[in-house]
């Protein structure tokens, strides 16, 4: 077998592959507009996530806060 038929056999193979997995591979750009798009989406979630953490932190910073003011507040 030759270096060419080897090489031949594995991107048929892989092409294969992809296509059973949903991804078609006969238009390149278009597959890599898709993955743009996957990778944006993740950092979108990402950032949305630690913003969210970061206002939990910020309610639950306030609240402790506040439950210390009253407490000292309420002593005479």
């Amino acid at each position: 077998m030759t270096e060419h038929e080897v090489k031949k056999i594995v991107a048929e193979a892989v092409a294969e592959t992809l296509l059973t997995l949903g991804i078609d591979t006969s238009d390149p750009v278009e597959l890599q507009k898709d993955m743009a798009h996957l990778r944006s989406w993740r950092e979108s979630v990402a950032t949305v996530k630690q913003q969210g953490l970061i206002a939990a932190t910020g309610v639950i910073t306030v609240g402790l806060l506040g439950l210390l003011w009253l407490a000292f507040k309420g002593s005479p």
